[in-house]
Order: C-alpha cells, then sequence, then structure tokens
C-alpha cells in the first residue's frame, strides 16, 4: 500500500490523539473499580466508554489515514467529561484532585489538536505526492543489492 504525505500526517495526528485519549481512559477509567457511589463513577464510566471509542475508531477501516475532526470532538468530550466530574464530585477531595489534573491533560491536549488540525492543512496540496510503503522500499533495496 502505497501513502500519500497526506496519509502519513494524518495517520500520525489521529495515531497521537487516540493513543492519548485511549491511555488516559485506561488511567482515569480504572477508578470506577475503587469508587463506591454511582454519581463517583460516572465519568469514570465515561473515560473508560471514550478511550475505547477512540481505539474502535482508529482501526475501524482506512479512519486512521483521514483527515477528520473527530479527534478534537473526542478530546472536548473528555473536557466535559472532566467538568461533569468536578461537579458530581466536588465533596471528595481525592477525586476532585483527579478531576483537577485531567483538566491538566485534557485543555492543553484540545488545544494542541486544534493547532495540528490547522498546521496540517498546508500537506493538503502535497497529497499527490506518494511515498513507497515499507514493502516496497524492502523489495526496492533487496533487488538493488
Amino acid at each position: 500500500m502505497n501513502l500519500t504525505i497526506q496519509d502519513a500526517v494524518n495517520r500520525g495526528y489521529n495515531l497521537l490523539a487516540c493513543t492519548t485519549l485511549a491511555l488516559a481512559g485506561l488511567a482515569f477509567g480504572t477508578v470506577v473499580f475503587e469508587e463506591s457511589d454511582l454519581a463517583d463513577k460516572v465519568d469514570d464510566i465515561g473515560f473508560l466508554l471514550l478511550g475505547a471509542v477512540a481505539v474502535v475508531w482508529y482501526l475501524v477501516g482506512r479512519n486512521r489515514f483521514k483527515r477528520s475532526a473527530l479527534p478534537i470532538v473526542l478530546s472536548g468530550v473528555a473536557v466535559i467529561i472532566q467538568i461533569v466530574g468536578l461537579a458530581l464530585e466536588h465533596d471528595d477531595p481525592a477525586s476532585f484532585g483527579d478531576n483537577v489534573g485531567g483538566i491538566w491533560l485534557f485543555v492543553p491536549l484540545l488545544g494542541f489538536l486544534i493547532v495540528q488540525f490547522a498546521i496540517n492543512r498546508r500537506y493538503q496540496a502535497q497529497s499527490t505526492v506518494v511515498m513507497p510503503s515499507a514493502e516496497s522500499s524492502h523489495a526496492h533495496s533487496q533487488r538493488q543489492s
């Protein structure tokens, strides 16, 4: 399979975004097993689902190669989940602190993804240039030997 420059840029962007969301979903979501109240579990369940959605979207079809705003939307949803968690867990200092820490992760991620999405637009003009895939470049180097 040959990749265009735009495909490669999109894949890197989507991989970064989805991996960050998936790992954060695991980190924040696995706390669901330690929480006792259902209200305290809402944000944790949300993060597990968010991480799963990010991974499934990335792996299905050719989504990883598409220029998509979905990683930005998912990052925005993560910020909203953290804000909901702040509202629901304001009386629990330990859980409240986790939500504040999560905001320090997701707000910069959201900003970074927005900036990169805008910057990556310039590669669309170069998207007709084809990069050789790993298989074809390996076969080409073996023929030269």
